[in-house]
């Protein structure tokens, strides 16, 4: 297996730290609720929960995160994809609470029932 660089395994933080960047400045102008409909438009309608962020970030680092909204998968199913990204797609690993929080939301809003629509 290829090494990772550091940039490629610090990219889904860059990722997160950008979009919360455009978030803050957006919401200084607004009359209306800028936050939920900056956060709507940059999530693709992701409902604001624990994980949200950390499913983006690494997700949609690499890709669109439309690609993961539409999958409706299991969590087994899901704990396999997370397996192959990093063997077969140098994703960087991710620590055990921060997998487990990606799963979590992972299987409650985008598990085979597909409770959530956001950008699928």
């Amino acid at each position: 297996m290829a090494a990772r660089s550091p940039a490629r395994a610090a990219l889904p933080i860059a990722v997160i730290a950008a979009h919360l960047g455009m978030m803050a400045w957006a919401d200084g102008d607004s009359e209306t609720d800028p936050e939920s409909e900056q956060e709507q438009a940059l999530f693709r309608g992701m409902p604001d929960d624990d994980g949200r962020l950390q499913v983006f970030g690494f997700c949609g680092s690499c890709h669109t995160i439309d690609l993961v909204l539409q999958q409706g998968l299991s969590r087994p199913v899901w704990e396999q994809v997370l397996v192959e990204m990093v063997r077969d797609h140098e994703m960087a690993p991710l620590q055990p609470d921060i997998r487990v929080k990606v799963l979590d939301y992972l299987e409650e809003y985008y598990g085979p029932d597909r409770k959530a629509q956001g950008g699928g």
